[in-house]
């Protein structure tokens, strides 16, 4: 239905002035709020750690995993992990996926963010990003790293 334009990317989605959650920090550079939500794992937190050392970021968002959270609505209702913006005002949407995750949903959620920034346009980047080893169309943290250095 995409395809065929019945089914259209609309600009609906609006940050909450506030975060509300049962665990917050202020401990990293650069976030969209003064506390972010506080559940990173590891991998997240290496990322995260790598993410705010770059120049070009202006600022990033833990995205809550439900509503009032971003999702990318379709066969299934998929919430990415990182809302990031560079000083370009490109809008990165990043899901971080562990090693033991290289399958179905993995791709199914992969395939669904990329139509996505594909139908969102210029602006909007879609990345899934593993640890070590990956699926056909994600990338690794170093290539991640790499790549939105130049966004």
């Amino acid at each position: 239905m995409l395809n065929k334009g019945n089914i259209k990317i609309e600009n609906t989605f609006s940050f909450e002035p506030t975060i509300q959650a049962s665990k917050l920090s202020s401990l990293r550079d650069k976030s969209l709020y003064e506390e972010e939500i506080d559940n990173l794992n590891s991998l997240e937190n290496r990322l995260l750690t790598e993410i705010v050392s770059l120049d070009n970021i202006k600022w990033w968002h833990r995205n809550k995993d439900m509503k009032p959270g971003f999702c990318i609505n379709a066969f299934i209702n998929h919430y990415p992990d990182f809302i990031i913006c560079t000083e370009n005002e490109n809008i990165i949407m990043v899901e971080v996926k562990g090693d033991d995750r290289t399958n179905d949903d993995s791709k199914t959620k992969l395939k669904l963010g990329s139509k996505w920034a594909d139908k969102a346009r210029d602006k909007y980047f879609y990345f899934m990003v593993f640890e070590n080893s990956k699926i056909e169309g994600s990338l690794l943290v170093d290539e991640f790293i790499d790549t939105i250095k130049e966004l």
